[in-house]
């Protein structure tokens, strides 16, 4: 069943219609085609000829009355949820109550209209052709944008294998350099670059972990750096001691504050406590919008703390200070404290 009005649209709406009444058929087509659609309609008035014709057929809107002799509009609205999804239904019948209506609504349907009101059905018709075409811009666009991101992605991977085997091969062949060095002064400057490419790979660890991220987490990378710098000492026994809060800062202040951490820890390390045992006491907080990374022990004698400070490498904190708008402080009339480190926090979280 067909009709073409005179001055039809440009391009022909394929319309299914669930309908026993072949009167109730024709009172539909004429209320449709009375308002100048292009259309084409197939009656089905049975399960199995409507679900043949939504398995075979694509259709631009299916009509269906709510109750037949032997099939139902629910149970057509199901099968077509199931083969058809997204192609706008509306239940067009006479015998539609609100507690129906409201229910065939939540089930999915996307309007209904009552036979007696067919005058409505041109504007329910459009107004779901036009929903649905909306919703289908949305899924293609949402659908062009995942394709961006996991191109994105692969590359973000691929960078990211890329970069972790380059610092490794620079890793290994300062190794090589540092084994062949007769110079131990050579081998001490190479041993603090090794240091620093190794802070700087940690970071890259934790910024880039599988997924790549825009936000870096100084808390656990403070952590693990002093963990592992503490664990590798050799005769003496220093025990970290954390009053940490979380921390996390843009993905573009990670290189320098992993930097300026190691910088800072292995300074401390090296020259503050003298081959003795003790404890390294790290803080890093937030408060009043400053962040505070503070090393401390239970007291550090007035040697212990100038030999640090006059150990520390002053062109590499200042750099790294400035990178990070952050200022250092080694506290002269607080025993318990070596360093304080304090910076803006308006990037940090």
């Amino acid at each position: 069943m067909s009709r073409q009005p005179r001055s039809p649209s440009s391009r022909m709406l394929r319309i299914l219609l669930l309908e026993d009444s072949v009167l109730d058929a024709e009172l539909v087509t004429e209320a449709l085609a009375s308002a100048r659609l292009f259309i084409e309609i197939e009656r089905v008035d049975s399960a199995a000829g409507f679900t043949q014709a939504v398995q075979e057929e694509r259709w631009d809107i299916i009509l269906a009355d709510y109750r037949l002799p032997a099939f139902d509009g629910l149970s057509a609205l199901e099968i077509v949820q199931a083969r058809a999804p997204g192609t706008p239904f509306v239940f067009v019948s006479g015998a539609l109550g609100e507690e129906v209506a409201v229910e065939a609504l939540k089930r999915g349907a996307t309007d209904y209209v009552l036979k007696e009101r067919l005058d409505r059905l041109p504007a329910t018709v459009l107004r779901a052709l036009a929903e649905a075409g909306e919703r289908q811009e949305k899924l293609h666009a949402q659908e062009a944008l995942q394709k961006l991101l996991d191109q994105r992605t692969a590359l973000l991977h691929e960078l990211d294998h890329r970069v972790k085997n380059n610092l490794q091969l620079l890793l290994s062949l300062i190794g090589i350099e540092i084994r062949q060095a007769e110079d131990e002064q050579v081998r001490q400057v190479l041993g603090r670059m090794k240091d620093r490419m190794q802070a700087l790979a940690a970071a890259h660890l934790d910024l880039y972990d599988g997924k790549g991220s825009a936000r870096f987490d100084a808390s656990r990378f403070a952590k693990g750096l002093s963990e592992e710098l503490t664990s590798s000492l050799r005769g003496v026994t220093i025990s970290p001691e954390f009053e940490i809060e979380n921390v996390e800062v843009e993905a573009a202040k990670a290189a320098p504050m992993a930097l300026l951490f190691n910088e800072i820890v292995v300074n401390a390390l090296s020259h503050a406590y003298h081959e003795r045992h003790g404890k390294l006491k790290l803080a890093l907080r937030i408060r009043n919008g400053t962040l505070l990374f503070q090393l401390s022990d239970d007291a550090f004698s007035p040697e212990e703390k100038q030999a640090a400070q006059n150990s520390a490498s002053g062109t590499v904190l200042k750099a790294l200070s400035r990178q990070l708008d952050a200022h250092v402080e080694w506290p002269p009339d607080e025993p318990a404290v070596l360093v304080r480190v304090t910076m803006p926090a308006q990037d940090v979280s």
